[in-house]
């Protein structure tokens, strides 16, 4: 029944996650967890590297720690209030990477969640391209799509999905049309500069 609670709530996530959504600035911590250095630890699991160039630390926080999941997020442009499915405005920017890590206690249940993330991706990009990554020591599952739904206001992206240990770890970088920039190397920048 656990397993069950923490499955659907990984895959509700990465479904939130999946729809290009912002979140009120309000709604935010004041002051993420952020090293003095730029570093951001998310959950035991890793430490995300200090942010490159035009990307700034949204987000970082421990959504429901007490099952394992972590969520952080970087943002890069300004923000532009956007009205999203639901009738509320947001902020959206021109690029928005969200890193996901759900800890469990197998490896059996990282790889299951690893897998429910990969499976609810199929259904929901146009993937182009499907490549094995390794980066910082870790390898991941790469892919690279387009939204499938035309009222995302995110128009392409990619995405790595890795397991370390017991972790479960999905990285996501959504990108306007308007975004300028080599996707595929601005997430591979990020994932070089992570320790676990």
């Amino acid at each position: 029944m656990k397993r069950n609670l923490l499955c659907i709530v990984a895959l509700a996530l990465a479904a939130v996650l999946c729809t290009g959504c912002g979140v009120k600035d309000e709604d935010l911590k004041s002051d993420p967890l952020v090293n003095a250095d730029g570093t951001a630890p998310v959950g035991k699991t890793l430490v995300a590297p200090a942010p490159p160039e035009g990307f700034t630390l949204l987000d970082n926080k421990d959504i429901l720690a007490a099952n394992g999941l972590y969520y952080a997020s970087w943002v890069n442009g300004e923000p532009q209030p956007y009205e999203n499915s639901e009738g509320k405005t947001v902020n959206l920017y021109d690029a928005q990477l969200t890193l996901v890590v759900q800890e469990n206690k197998t490896e059996e249940k990282a790889a299951s969640a690893v897998s429910g993330w990969q499976e609810l991706a199929q259904q929901n990009y146009d993937i182009s391209d499907t490549q094995t990554l390794t980066a910082g020591g870790q390898e991941y599952t790469v892919i690279q799509f387009t939204y499938q739904d035309e009222s995302n206001p995110y128009a392409f992206g990619v995405a790595a999905f890795g397991q370390k240990g017991t972790s479960a770890i999905e990285w996501e970088l959504s990108c306007q049309e308007s975004s300028t920039g080599d996707a595929l190397a601005v997430l591979t920048e990020f994932l070089n500069g992570c320790t676990y």
